[in-house]
C-alpha cells in the first residue's frame, strides 16, 4: 500500500513540474522570438540612418544656396572681391572677402555623403560689382545616389539648380 501511495505521489508530482513547465517559454521559442526582434530593430535603425544622411545633406545644400547668396550681396553692396573655394581634399567650402579677410567669412564642412564629382578644388571670384564668370558646381550623394547641378550664371551669379 505504501508502494501504491508513494507511486501516487510521485505522479501527482511529476504532473505538477509538467504543468509548471508548460506555462514557460522554452529556450528555442525565446530564441526564436529574440532573433525577430533583433531583426526589426536593425532593419529600422538602417532606415533612419539612411534618412538622416539624407535630411543632412539637404541642410547642407541649402547652407550652400544661402551663403552663396550672401557672398553676392556682400560683393555688390559693399564694393568688395569675394571668393569662393571648394577644397576637395577636406571637403569643405569657403566664402571669403577677398580685401578684408575676417569681415565676410563663411565655411561649410560637407558630410562624407557629399563629394564634387569633379575630383579637384574649385574656385570661383566675384568682383566688386558683383560680377562673375560662368561655371558649374556638382556635388555627388552617395546616400542617395543623386548629382546637384548648380550652374552660376555670367555676370548676374545667380545659382540654377538643374
Amino acid at each position: 500500500m505504501t508502494k501504491i501511495k508513494d507511486f501516487h505521489l510521485k505522479l501527482n508530482l511529476l504532473r505538477k513540474l509538467l504543468q509548471h513547465q508548460s506555462k514557460a517559454f522554452t529556450l528555442i521559442e525565446a530564441v526564436i522570438s529574440l532573433s525577430i526582434f533583433c531583426t526589426l530593430i536593425s532593419v529600422s535603425i538602417y532606415g533612419l540612418q539612411n534618412y538622416r544622411q539624407q535630411i543632412e545633406e539637404k541642410q547642407t545644400i541649402n547652407q550652400f544656396k544661402v551663403n552663396w547668396h550672401n557672398m553676392l550681396n556682400y560683393s555688390y553692396l559693399n564694393k568688395r572681391r569675394t571668393t569662393f573655394f571648394y577644397e576637395y581634399d577636406t571637403n569643405t567650402m569657403t566664402f571669403n572677402d577677398y580685401t578684408r579677410s575676417g569681415k565676410f567669412s563663411q565655411e561649410i564642412k560637407l558630410p562624407k555623403t557629399l563629394k564634387s564629382n569633379r575630383g579637384h578644388d574649385i574656385t570661383i571670384n566675384v568682383s566688386e560689382n558683383g560680377a562673375n564668370s560662368p561655371r558649374t558646381i556638382e556635388l555627388k550623394s552617395t546616400a542617395t545616389h543623386r548629382i546637384y547641378h548648380y550652374a552660376i550664371q555670367m555676370m548676374w551669379g545667380e545659382l540654377v539648380e538643374k
